[in-house]
């Protein structure tokens, strides 16, 4: 290309990134068509005379974005950056104040709004600066912990969210996991659990924890298991539980007495949901992410970066 050419492509590129001029005007002070002028930006960019350079934007964090949107047909992916020195705690505030900026941004007026279980979904509402006022409804997805973990109950999240929102909750009042099938299913379908069902199959928007390994001993719930729950859960090697409900790595829901004892919304109804948001991080709990983006469960997933990564190198 000679001297004169790239000359007049620079020309060009001055005007229109530096000089706020548009296309038209270029046009008609150089004497050139219009339509040359859009081929010869293009021209400038891929000579690299033009270089466009985006500040406070991490393409990397976008790429895994758009990764995981593309190989999990996710409606949304939010995936923040890791700071590599924190401990557990300073990353789970991390992905807590991401989950709370993502609700503020997509709730609506009216919405009926679901929270399971999580300790990244307890310390979410409290990162907000300057909430909204929704006239929301908040209700739990699953029922409550054992009374030694009274302090993290699934009502206390529902009852913040509503009190910082500025709208309404509902509460249910009996453990996740029930000594019988009758009893869970005599409060199922009692009259003040009318509601909380009818909450369920209007949702609009559902928060969700993913819990990892049976291995993972910060579980908050996991303490009503039995011993026999728990040899049976191994046996068939589940990966991990999402509202109470564990899956295989295959994203097999594991049916039997434990789930028919368990208060908790059906994972099938979460695909219906028009925000169903898995809110998790770190490397051991990637198994069961995976397994419950296979399963078609979340349209949206909240993560890390390290997290993000490990997920889909799990799937490769």
């Amino acid at each position: 290309m000679s001297h004169n050419r790239r000359q007049l492509l620079a020309k060009v590129a001055y005007l229109y990134y530096e000089r706020d001029h548009t296309q038209a005007q270029i046009a008609k002070e150089l004497n050139i068509y219009r339509t040359t002028i859009s081929r010869m930006l293009k021209q400038a960019r891929q000579l690299g005379i033009v270089e466009i350079k985006i500040n406070d934007f991490n393409s990397d964090l976008f790429a895994l974005e758009e990764q995981l949107k593309q190989r999990y047909h996710l409606k949304k992916a939010v995936v923040i950056a890791g700071e590599p020195h924190a401990n557990h705690q300073r990353k789970e505030q991390l992905l807590s104040t991401e989950a709370a900026l993502y609700l503020k941004q997509i709730i609506k007026p009216n919405n009926i709004v679901g929270f399971a279980w999580g300790s990244i979904l307890s310390g979410m509402i409290g990162q907000l600066q300057h909430p909204i006022q929704t006239d929301a409804t908040f209700v739990p997805l699953v029922g409550g912990p054992s009374p030694s973990n009274a302090a993290y109950h699934v009502n206390g999240i529902v009852y913040d969210a509503a009190r910082t929102f500025g709208g309404h909750s509902l509460f249910v009042d009996a453990a996740a996991v029930q000594e019988s099938k009758y009893i869970r299913d005599g409060i199922l379908t009692s009259n003040y659990f009318r509601q909380i069902r009818d909450c369920w199959n209007h949702l609009d928007i559902a928060l969700l924890g993913i819990g990892g390994p049976l291995s993972n001993t910060s579980s908050r719930w996991r303490d009503l298991l039995t011993d026999t729950d728990r040899e049976l859960l191994k046996e068939r090697q589940a990966i991990g539980d999402c509202c109470c409900t564990f899956f295989d790595k295959h994203g097999k829901i594991l049916t039997g007495d434990l789930l028919d004892r368990t208060i908790a919304i059906p994972l099938p109804q979460l695909a219906h949901v028009p925000n169903s948001i898995g809110i998790a991080r770190s490397l051991t709990k990637a198994p069961a992410i995976l397994a419950l983006l296979k399963m078609g469960v979340l349209n949206t997933l909240v993560t890390d970066a390290e997290t993000a990564q490990r997920v889909l190198d799990l799937d490769d």
